[in-house]
């Protein structure tokens, strides 16, 4: 109608389960006999040629319940492989559909005065629901087909997390480090990569930027929380590399799990087994794969950033559960 629109679209691919129309479930057939172990080494061997991981970044170890491919039998390899490729297929879908909206703009004349924001809502689903029939299909024929239920578990997230420890469900860098690409309107050059720290709080700031459209302080006569994040615009433009200065710091709590960044540094709290049920140190950008605590050595960070927990949680109004999903019935204080 020629007024200003915002469309939000939430694909359910590639989360799970992994269901494709029939003349896409074998785009990938083969590709990943090889393995988790081989395709993961390759994936973050790419990551530092085209500049996205730094030649000498940190990888966080398989996990400890994940075997070596090679332990596996031949029929538990071929079974593994096809959960991988039917989710790589589901992102190529998705990627071609996302096409078809771009494509839909750019003849629509909409194009040249669009932004768009991609990104993804966690890290990678490496949690297993086991639904049982008629989800669970026991026919390997029919995975991929409607009414499976079809997951790739942690080996295969890992792969998806490249070399951050962890993915869905944990404050680790696998769980809250994602994609964000960013295109259209108000964005400068191309194929730039940006380091700097953001947060999905940003977004809402971004576009209410872009459109020049401020905040709302009431909403029906109530008050509305004001807008927590920033604005990526200058980021965007080119005119500046970050939003946020050494000062700002960033919060998370998930299932009892939690973290603090500011800067490089970030205070890790996991349960067992994945994490110590401690506070943990890291220095995320010398050490992305979160694979040396610096907890000791650094008490007085630990101090500043336990400081600012308690500043986060009081605002955000955190209650810290008695069991999670996935802790178990492990203590959360």
């Amino acid at each position: 109608d020629g007024k200003p629109f915002f469309a939000y679209l939430a694909f359910q691919a590639p989360h799970d389960p992994f269901q494709l129309p029939d003349d896409w479930r074998d785009r990938y057939k083969g590709r990943y006999n090889q393995g988790y172990e081989a395709t993961r080494a390759q994936r973050i061997a790419r990551m530092k040629a085209l500049g996205l991981l730094g030649a000498d970044a940190t990888v966080f170890p398989r996990l400890p319940n994940v075997p070596a491919w090679a332990e596996l039998t031949p029929e538990e390899q071929r079974k593994s492989a096809r959960r991988m490729e039917l989710f790589a297929a589901m992102m190529e879908n998705m990627d071609d559909n996302i096409g078809k909206l771009i494509g839909y703009l750019k003849t629509s004349g909409l194009y040249d005065n669009t932004l768009i924001i991609f990104l993804s809502d966690n890290g990678p689903e490496g949690n297993i629901m086991n639904l049982g029939p008629p989800w669970d299909s026991s026919n390997f024929d029919d995975w991929g087909r409607k009414g499976t239920f079809i997951q790739y578990g942690p080996a295969w997230a890992q792969v998806s997390a490249g070399p951050l420890r962890m993915f869905k469900g944990f404050m680790s860098e696998g769980g809250i480090r994602t994609p964000l690409i960013v295109a259209g309107k108000g964005v400068a050059g191309g194929g730039r990569i940006s380091d700097a720290m953001t947060h999905v709080t940003d977004i809402p700031a971004t576009i209410l930027a872009a459109a020049g459209v401020p905040s709302p302080v009431t909403f029906e006569g109530k008050a509305v929380i004001p807008v927590q994040g920033k604005s990526l615009a200058p980021i965007l433009a080119g005119e500046r590399g970050a939003v946020r200065g050494p000062e700002d710091w960033l919060g998370w709590e998930l299932f009892g799990n939690r973290a603090i960044k500011q800067g490089d540094w970030k205070l890790l709290w996991l349960c067992k087994p994945a994490g110590s049920g401690s506070w943990q140190l890291y220095n995320v950008k010398a050490d992305p794969g979160e694979t040396k605590d610096l907890a000791a050595a650094h008490p007085d960070v630990v101090k500043t950033l336990e400081a600012r927990w308690t500043d986060y949680a009081k605002a955000n109004n955190v209650i810290i559960p008695d069991n999670s999903p996935v802790c178990g019935e492990a203590d959360l204080e």
